[in-house]
């Protein structure tokens, strides 16, 4: 995009060119190139997208924004029958009343002329895939029919509501990167206190002013970890570390790493690893 200032996610106004749900999605054998932005909402099935030579999986529920000039490809499950409710739209209202389909042509084919030109928000310049997004399966269908249907202010409608799918998806976007930014500093916290046997689900949630329920679920969104699975593999972790560079016998080293018993640490240890810490040292260890 080229000539104008950007724009601002609350001037988005989406003029929709192409609306329809596929009930037996195939994607295409060749490497796409969009001229304006779409989104495939995966009612039903499973695969996966390559866009810009970046891998995504897909299942039910699962959302994709592509801005233009995105080059992908799509390979399905053909033993499912695969549903995709796709969107080719613009983010303004600039070409409101041009009805064209500009189309889906092979990279190779690729005409950058027929870009609408207009500068995209910063918000949706880059591609954006969510899962377990189910929330707006119902607005999404709302839109494609009064795109169908086309009664009195049709695209009026249908716009609005679309502009409403993507700014939902929007704030789920930025929810996930605050909440990825507060795991980091969470997984940071463990590492520089680990060493302190109180350390718990409780009193880290206390630490960030979280309720403990909500922080473990986010840990285990993002580590696939719970908490206390997490402080202890982290525990075992360093554990192993003292076993192979330091002289401290176990009971020492049960306590620097966190247990509160050296025989909880050898119980865990053994659990973590199929090994006591005395076997791990001797297997790992050449004098």
């Amino acid at each position: 995009m080229s000539g104008e200032d950007r724009m601002e996610v609350y001037n988005i106004n989406p003029n929709i060119r192409y609306a329809r749900e596929h009930n037996n999605f195939k994607g295409v054998p060749y490497i796409s190139k969009c001229y304006d932005c779409r989104v495939f909402y995966v009612c039903h099935g499973s695969g996966y997208v390559e866009a810009n030579g970046k891998k995504y999986n897909f299942s039910d529920n699962y959302i994709m924004f592509f801005p233009p000039q995105t080059e992908y490809v799509f390979e399905v499950d053909y033993s499912e029958n695969i549903s995709v409710q796709v969107f080719n739209f613009d983010l303004t209202d600039k070409y409101f009343h041009s009805k064209k389909h500009l189309g889906t042509p092979q990279k190779e084919e690729f005409e950058e002329e027929k870009i609408p030109l207009y500068e995209l928000p910063e918000e949706f310049s880059h591609i954006i895939i969510r899962e377990d997004f189910f929330k707006i399966n119902d607005l999404l269908g709302e839109c494609i029919e009064n795109f169908i249907v086309k009664s009195k202010y049709y695209k009026e409608i249908a716009s609005a509501v679309l502009k409403k799918c993507l700014l939902m998806l929007l704030i789920e976007e930025n929810s996930l990167r605050k909440n990825n930014k507060l795991i980091i500093s969470v997984l940071e916290y463990i590492g520089k206190n680990y060493a302190d046997a109180s350390l718990s689900n409780k009193s880290v949630a206390a630490h960030f002013n979280y309720h403990p329920y909500y922080l473990n679920k986010l840990m285990k969104d993002f580590t696939g970890k719970t908490m206390h699975q997490y402080i202890i593999y982290y525990r075992i972790r360093m554990a192993k570390d003292m076993l192979l560079t330091t002289d401290y016998d176990i009971n020492t080293i049960a306590w620097k790493a966190g247990f509160n018993s050296p025989s909880y640490f050898i119980n865990m240890f053994h659990r973590h690893s199929g090994r006591t810490p005395y076997e791990y040292r001797k297997a790992n260890v050449f004098y």
